[in-house]
């Protein structure tokens, strides 16, 4: 992975989310690169959820997911646990299952890598400030 742009991918995390540390019952973020697979994450935690931002550059792509924190840690899971109850799912895949119809992402085709965890980051701020109210307040109701 490369080191430089996994720490501007945490950095920009850091800036565009700042609002769900000093607004919301978010922690500060936890920053984790694995090298195997190449992604970084900016992990946000609450009580009960948990924001993870993650950039995989060997897709160029950035995402980000929501998932269940159990007894102060994250969850495991990928999706759904043992039970088959879901414990983590894409910030925009749980709004469109919850019925926002708009279109949520801005287009970066033709953009770098750089540009578009800016651009998309933004739009991850905006679909939590328009539509995610349940997930800032950290309800365990939303998965």
């Amino acid at each position: 992975m490369d080191q430089q742009l996994a720490d501007y991918f945490f950095k920009e995390a850091s800036k565009a989310f700042a609002f769900v540390v000093n607004e919301y019952s978010f922690a500060t973020p936890q920053f984790l690169v694995n090298e195997r697979i190449n992604f970084a994450f900016a992990i946000f935690m609450g009580r009960n959820l948990a924001l993870e931002f993650i950039l995989d550059e060997r897709e160029n792509d950035i995402t980000c997911k929501v998932a269940r924190v159990i007894g102060g840690k994250k969850t495991t899971h990928y999706a759904v646990d043992e039970n088959g109850v879901r414990v983590r799912e894409a910030l925009s895949s749980l709004l469109e299952r919850r019925g926002v119809r708009e279109c949520l992402f801005t287009r970066v085709k033709g953009l770098d890598l750089r540009e578009q965890i800016k651009v998309t980051l933004n739009d991850f701020a905006q679909m939590l400030r328009k539509h995610g109210q349940e997930i800032l307040r950290d309800s365990p109701e939303i998965l």
